[in-house]
């Protein structure tokens, strides 16, 4: 064996087992696991993705957040299974620190990326060649829209007006 050779089956090798090593949670996961991943990566995205709907109040926005994300949370079980699987892979995906680098290019947390750096990484989403990430980007953008402006405590700030319905009494 030569040394080009060796070298090469050393970094297949190596690939190959961090691509095992990565992906095996995807498939061990249980649902608690799906949930707090789900909780990290939405707390994480919700202050980019809502920057500048939100209100001022520092603990107006804690409350705001928090509730954002347990709606989403909740909606989540009702979504098509296709989008569950997608979702709650993606978020088991962003959790890991060697699947997290390949899709964000960053080893940081999310949590931890400034919220400059959290937008950078949803525009790149939302504009890449790559069809995968368009719709990891949609399918976030649709899920924390619908659970943040589904709220109606938000509905003031659209001038919205849930419909009545006429009782026959």
């Amino acid at each position: 064996m030569q040394r080009r050779q060796f070298i090469m089956l050393g970094l297949a090798a190596g690939a190959t087992l961090a691509t095992g090593v990565t992906l095996y949670p995807l498939a061990t996961a249980d649902e608690t696991e799906r949930r707090d991943a789900a909780a990290l990566v939405l707390d994480a995205i919700l202050p980019a993705l809502l920057l500048g709907a939100l209100p001022t109040e520092p603990e107006l926005q804690r409350k705001t957040l928090l509730q954002t994300r347990n709606a989403a949370l909740e909606f989540l079980p009702f979504l098509p299974k296709r989008s569950q699987e997608e979702l709650s892979q993606l978020f088991l995906l962003l959790s890991q620190q060697l699947s997290r680098l390949a899709l964000t290019g960053h080893l940081l947390t999310l949590a931890e990326l400034q919220i400059t750096q959290r937008l950078a990484l949803l525009e790149n989403w939302r504009t890449s060649y790559l069809g995968l990430l368009q719709q990891a980007f949609c399918g976030l953008r649709a899920l924390l829209m619908g659970a943040y402006y589904g709220q109606p405590a938000q509905w003031q700030a659209l001038n919205y007006q849930a419909l009545e319905f006429r009782s026959d009494e």
